[in-house]
C-alpha cells in the first residue's frame, strides 16, 4: 500500500513539468538511441531501452502523443538493428540481433500498454475525486442553504460584476416571489421606485470601488407594504487578492426606523418643550463640561451654542469662581444633594434663581431671571412701608386739624374782637402760624392719599402757562424758566389745584438744586405707558398719559438716595430748607389721582421728574362746585352741628351762632337723628365725616334724608374715608369743608349749601 500509495505520489508529482516537456524528452531519447544503434554492432544494442521513451511519452498525458511515440519507437527497434553495423560472427550475432529486437518490441508495447493503464487509472482517480468533490460541495452548499434558510436574516451573494446568484428563501418568503425570479429581475424586483436608482448607484460604486456595500432601503413585502432593511455584502478575495464573490445579508430594520422616527419627534418634542420652557436649561457632565444649553440659556449668558457646548463652566464664566454659585455647584456635584437658592449675578447684575439636580451623569441647572419679581418685590415693600406712613401721617393729621381747626378760628375771633394793634397783631401771628401748621397738615393727606380731590378735565399747557408770574417770583432771577409746549396736547383729569400745588413743588426743589442759578424746563406731551413698563411699576394702569416734565441742570441726586425720595420728612437739604415732604405730597397726589411719578437723576448734571396725568375722556363731568360768593354772610336758619370733638364743635357753634344761625349740637349720629325727629325746622345738617360709635357722617346724612328729604347736607372733616370719597374723589354732590377751616371758608360754604338749589 505504501508502494502505491509512492508511486501514485510520484506520479503526482510528474506534472509539475508540463506535456511538451516530456514529449520533448521522449522523442529526443528515440533520437538518442537510433544514434547509439548506428554505433552498436549488431547484437549489442538493447532494443528495450525505446519502452523508456515510451513510458516519458506517457507522462505527458496525452494519448495521441503516447501512440505516436510507441509507434515510432517500434518502428526505430526495427531500424536501428538494421542500421547496426555487422561483426565477424555475423550468423551468432544475428540471433542476438533478432531476440535484442524482439525484446525491445515487446517492452515497447508493455510501455505503452503500461502507459495507457497508468492514464486510465490516474483518470479515474481524478473522475472518482471530481465526483467526491462535487458531493462535497453539493453537500456544502446544502448545508450552505440549510444554514442560510434558518437565519433570521436574508443571506444572498453576488459573482465580482455584482450579479445576483443567490438568495436565501426569507426573501421569497418575504416578497412572495421566487428566487429565480427574483435572481432574474435584480433588486428592481423587490426595492421600492422611488429609492431603486440611489440603490443601483450605490452597489456599482461599492463594486467598482471594490469596498463593503451598507445601505438602508424600503423592500416590498408580499402584501404590498414596504418596510425598511438594511443592505450589506463584503468583497471575498482568493489568494492574490482578486475578488471571486460577494457575500451580504439584509436586515429587516422597520422596527428600527420606528424607533429612530419616534425618537427624532420624541426628541423634537424635548427640544420644543426645552425651548418653551421660560426657565434657562443647561447640563454639564462629571467634567464641568456643557452637554445641553436651551435657547433661553443662551439668551440669558448672551454667549453662542459653540461657546458653550463642551466648555469647562468656570473657564466660561470664571466671575463665579469664589461665589455662592460655585460653592452651591460643588455640594450637588460631590453630595448629590439638590441645590436651590437666589442670588446676586454680579456680572449681568441681574437676581437669578437657581436650581441644581445632580444625576449620575453630572448636573442639570434651572436657572430664571427673577429681577423684575425683585423689583416688584421691593416696590411692595416700598408701597407697604409708604402706606403705613400714610396712616400714621393721616391719623396725625386728622388729630391737628381738628386742634388747627379751634386754634384758627378762636385767633380770627380775637382780632375781630381787639381793638390794641399791639395784641391784635399777636392774634394775627397765632393765625398765621396755625395756617402754615394747616398747610403741613395738608401736606400730610396729599402723601398719605386722605385729602379730597376735585377732579377736572382741563388744558395742562393753559395751567402751566397761568403760573409763570408765580414761578418767576418763587424761582427768583437766577434761575431760567423755559416752557415746552406740545402741539395737540391731550386734556387731561386732574384736580388742578393740587396740581399746581404738586409743580410748584417740584420747582422750588429745582430751584434748591441750583444753588448758583441754572435752568428750569417744564414740558409738557402725550404719552402711552404700555403694559410693559407698568409691569414695572406698581400702581399704574396701562393707557393713555398727559405728562409734565421738571427738568433742572442742578446738583442731581445720589443713586443711594433716588430709592427714598418720596418718603415723608426724607430730605437731602440743609435742616432748616425743607420739611421733606414736597415730593411726598406730590407721589401721594398723583397715586390718588390714578396717575404716576418718575424721577430720573445724573450727579452733577441735573434731575427730571415726571407727572403722568390721565388722560380725560371726551365726555368728563366736571366736579359739583358751589358757586363763589362774594362776601360773608349768614342767615336765619336752623343748622344741625354734629362733631365729636368738644372743641371743635365749641367753636363751630360759637361762629354759626355768631353768622345768625339757630344752632342744634349732637356729638354722634344716633342722638342727631333724635334731634332731627323733634326739629323737623332744620334746614341743613353740618356733620364730621369721621365719628365714633359706627356711624359716619355718611351713614347719618342718609338717614337723615330719609327722615327729610328736603334737607341740605355739609360734611366736614380733618381727612377722609371713603365714606364720601372713593378713588380719592368726592361723591357726586357731596360738599365737604376741609379742616382746618376760618370763619369766611364755614360761612361761605354754609350759605352756598342752604341756597343751592
Amino acid at each position: 500500500m505504501s508502494i502505491t500509495n509512492h508511486f501514485g505520489a510520484w506520479l503526482h508529482g510528474t506534472r509539475r513539468l508540463p506535456g511538451s516537456v516530456w514529449g520533448a524528452l521522449a522523442l529526443g531519447g528515440l533520437a538518442l538511441l537510433l544514434w547509439i544503434d548506428t554505433l552498436t554492432p549488431k547484437g549489442v544494442a538493447v532494443g528495450s531501452l525505446y519502452a523508456v521513451c515510451v513510458l516519458l511519452a506517457g507522462f505527458a498525458r496525452k494519448r495521441l502523443l503516447l501512440h505516436g511515440v510507441a509507434g515510432l519507437a517500434a518502428l526505430l527497434v526495427v531500424v536501428g538493428g538494421i542500421l547496426s553495423p555487422d561483426v565477424a560472427d555475423a550468423e551468432v550475432m544475428r540471433g542476438h540481433w533478432l531476440i535484442n529486437r524482439a525484446a525491445g518490441l515487446a517492452w515497447v508495447l508493455f510501455a505503452l500498454g503500461f502507459a495507457r493503464i497508468a492514464l486510465a487509472a490516474e483518470q479515474l482517480a481524478a473522475e472518482r475525486a471530481a465526483a467526491a468533490i462535487e458531493a462535497a460541495e453539493r453537500h456544502g452548499l446544502r448545508r450552505f442553504r440549510h444554514l442560510a434558510d434558518a437565519m433570521p436574516l436574508t443571506v444572498w451573494s453576488a459573482a465580482p460584476d455584482g450579479q445576483m446568484d443567490f438568495l436565501s428563501r426569507q426573501i421569497s418568503d418575504y416578497c412572495g416571489r421566487g428566487e429565480d425570479e427574483i435572481l432574474r429581475e435584480g433588486w428592481g424586483a423587490i426595492i421600492h421606485p422611488d429609492e431603486l436608482e440611489r440603490a443601483r448607484d450605490a452597489w456599482r460604486a461599492s463594486v467598482a470601488a471594490q469596498h463593503p456595500h451598507e445601505l438602508e432601503v424600503r423592500l416590498r413585502r408580499h402584501d404590498g407594504e414596504y418596510r425598511w432593511h438594511q443592505l450589506r455584502a463584503l468583497p471575498v478575495c482568493d489568494e492574490s487578492g482578486a475578488i471571486y464573490a460577494w457575500f451580504g445579508s439584509i436586515s429587516d430594520i422597520e422596527g428600527q426606523k420606528r424607533l429612530e422616527l419616534e425618537a427624532r419627534h420624541l426628541a423634537t418634542r424635548l427640544a420644543n418643550v426645552m425651548a418653551s420652557i421660560t426657565d434657562s436649561v443647561l447640563v454639564v457632565d462629571r467634567n464641568w463640561r456643557y452637554t445641553y444649553v436651551n435657547p433661553h440659556a443662551l439668551a440669558l449668558s448672551g454667549r453662542g451654542e459653540s461657546e458653550l457646548l463642551g466648555h469647562v463652566m468656570f473657564e466660561v464664566f470664571p466671575e463665579m469662581i469664589g461665589t455662592e454659585y460655585e460653592r452651591r455647584y460643588r455640594i450637588a456635584m460631590e453630595t448629590g444633594n439638590v441645590q436651590r437658592f437666589q442670588g446676586w449675578y454680579e456680572r449681568d447684575k441681574v437676581w437669578l434663581d437657581t436650581n441644581v439636580y445632580p444625576s449620575p451623569e453630572g448636573l442639570t441647572f434651572f436657572i430664571r431671571d427673577v429681577t423684575h419679581e425683585h423689583t416688584i418685590e421691593a416696590q411692595f415693600q416700598a408701597a407697604q412701608r409708604m402706606e403705613s406712613l400714610g396712616r400714621l401721617t393721616g391719623g396725625i393729621a386728622h388729630d391737628f386739624n381738628n386742634l388747627l381747626t379751634v386754634i384758627l378760628g378762636n385767633a380770627d375771633l380775637l382780632a375781630d374782637e381787639i381793638d390794641d394793634a399791639e395784641r391784635r397783631a399777636a392774634a394775627d401771628m397765632i393765625a398765621g402760624a396755625a395756617q402754615r401748621a394747616a398747610e403741613l397738615t395738608q401736606r400730610l393727606l396729599a402723601f398719605s392719599r386722605r385729602q379730597a380731590l376735585a377732579p377736572e378735565r382741563i388744558d395742562v399747557d393753559t395751567l402751566v402757562g397761568g403760573m409763570h408770574a408765580l414761578l418767576c417770583r418763587a424761582l427768583g432771577e437766577h434761575v431760567e424758566i423755559a416752557f415746552v409746549n406740545h402741539a395737540g396736547l391731550w386734556p387731561a383729569l386732574i384736580d388742578p389745584t393740587q396740581l399746581e400745588s404738586a409743580i410748584l413743588n417740584l420747582c422750588i426743589n429745582a430751584r434748591d438744586a441750583m444753588p448758583s442759578g441754572g435752568r428750569l424746563t417744564i414740558e409738557t406731551g402725550n404719552a402711552h405707558l404700555d403694559a410693559d413698563y407698568c409691569a414695572r411699576h406698581t400702581e399704574i394702569e396701562p393707557g393713555d398719559y398727559v405728562m409734565i416734565a421738571v427738568s433742572d441742570t442742578g446738583t442731581g441726586i445720589a443713586p443711594e438716595h433716588l430709592a427714598r425720595v418720596f418718603e415723608p420728612f426724607f430730605t437731602t437739604k440743609d435742616k432748616d430748607k425743607g420739611t421733606g415732604l414736597g415730593l411726598a405730597m406730590v407721589f401721594g397726589f398723583m397715586k390718588q389721582s390714578r396717575g404716576h411719578v418718575n424721577v430720573y437723576s445724573e450727579p452733577g448734571h441735573g434731575t427730571t421728574v415726571k407727572l403722568y396725568l390721565p388722560r380725560a375722556g371726551e365726555a368728563a363731568a366736571a366736579p359739583v362746585a358751589g358757586a363763589a360768593i362774594a362776601e360773608v354772610r349768614g342767615g336765619t336758619e336752623t343748622v344741625l352741628l354734629v362733631e365729636d370733638d368738644e372743641l371743635v364743635r365749641a367753636y363751630a357753634r360759637v361762629q354759626l351762632a355768631g353768622l345768625g344761625y339757630r344752632v342744634l349740637e349732637a356729638p354722634d349720629g344716633p342722638h342727631a337723628l333724635q334731634l332731627l325727629r323733634e326739629h323737623p325746622e332744620v334746614a341743613l345738617l353740618f356733620t364730621d365725616v369721621v365719628m365714633p360709635g359706627g356711624m359716619s357722617g355718611r351713614d347719618l346724612a342718609d338717614a337723615a334724608l330719609r327722615l327729610q328729604p328736603a334737607l341740605r347736607v355739609l360734611y366736614t372733616s380733618g381727612y377722609t374715608e371713603n365714606a364720601i370719597v372713593h378713588h380719592g374723589r368726592l361723591d357726586p354732590g357731596v360738599r365737604l369743608l376741609g379742616k382746618p377751616y376760618r370763619r369766611a371758608e364755614l360761612a361761605r360754604q354754609v350759605r352756598a349749601a342752604l341756597d343751592e338749589q
